[in-house]
């Protein structure tokens, strides 16, 4: 309470399905970034169980859980601050400020955002689902490197509700995000967490949000990745690429991902690459600016070879 003055607006650096993350200040000038989590029905053994499981995964690209607290039916986890805040809101400023982010940068953030979101998919055991990729869940350090935050959480909100309410009111994500077949089969699956990055990965080429879009014509009322399957059924999604981007010999990059950008949200998951797949094409892309690491995914035995899970096998995943 003393920390984030009493959990005050201002101190707020990100809101989502989650709960609410906040600035933490201590006494010695530092910071923490406290998230309160949204109602949460999980018995306090359960919840414990979850953040011991969850505060073992460390990978560069993951945000640092440092640890929680349970206060009556309150729940808040303490992680490291991050200096520059989410990617939504350094892609996607408030008005009357531009988004200066250069494509080098961007790509760098592309390529560890795939890196974490792949180690999660093939060297965690058992593996992880992340469930709410999106733009405001990647959170950049004082020198932009990505690091996702939520993995995990997903699973401590309330039951799985069957009911399509659970759509309207962004259980599965933020809107825009959303996998198609979540519609139908509402499960979670890797290819669902491929096509949300998937959209990030075309945020970061566009500069558009997911929804809301303003280089689409007046008339066009879908969402980001309606705007690009018409542009690419056209041949022209060239004219999509944010225009700050153009004309400084990034081209080839830029058309590179955003082919993988697109291979990502394919509405039929099968057809979409897995996240170690995304990572060795990014990694590829970028193989110019030094990005990449030693610490890169392989893939571990069990996790090789099954481009998806069966459902039966999430459901095991999840009974655990």
């Amino acid at each position: 309470m003393k920390a984030t003055n009493s959990f005050t607006k201002d101190n707020i650096i990100g809101t989502g399905r989650t709960g609410t993350m906040y600035k933490a200040m201590l006494p010695d000038g530092s910071s923490l970034m406290v998230k309160r989590l949204q109602d949460s029905r999980r018995l306090e053994k359960e919840f414990v169980s979850e953040m011991n499981t969850i505060g073992s995964v460390k990978h560069r690209n993951l945000v640092p859980l440092l640890g929680f607290c349970v206060a009556k039916k309150e729940r808040f986890l303490v992680y490291k601050y991050m200096e520059n805040g989410t990617l939504y809101d350094k892609l996607h400023p408030a008005e009357p400020e531009v988004c200066n982010m250069d494509w080098p940068l961007r790509l760098k953030i592309a390529i560890g955002s795939a890196r974490g979101l792949a180690w999660l998919h093939h060297n965690c055991n058992p593996r992880i689902i992340h469930r709410n990729i999106s733009s405001k869940c990647i959170l950049l350090d004082g020198d932009f490197e990505p690091k996702l935050s939520d993995f995990g959480l997903a699973r401590l909100m309330n039951p799985v509700d069957t009911h399509l309410s659970t759509f309207v009111n962004g259980e599965f994500g933020d809107l825009g995000y959303v996998a198609p077949e979540y519609l139908r089969t509402l499960a979670a699956t890797p290819k669902g967490d491929v096509y949300s990055f998937g959209v990030v990965l075309l945020e970061l080429v566009t500069g558009e949000k997911p929804t809301h879009l303003v280089n689409a014509p007046e008339s066009f009322k879908g969402g980001l990745v309606e705007w690009i399957t018409q542009l690419s059924d056209n041949s022209l999604l060239q004219t999509a690429i944010d225009k700050s981007l153009l004309g400084n010999g990034f081209e080839n990059e830029l058309n590179q991902c955003l082919r993988v950008a697109c291979n990502c949200v394919l509405s039929t998951p099968k057809e979409r690459p897995t996240m170690f797949e995304v990572n060795q094409l990014l990694r590829a892309i970028g193989e110019r600016y030094n990005f990449t690491t030693d610490e890169d995914i392989t893939l571990l035995p069990s996790h090789s070879g099954d481009a998806d899970f069966p459902d039966e096998l999430i459901v095991a995943e999840e009974a655990k």
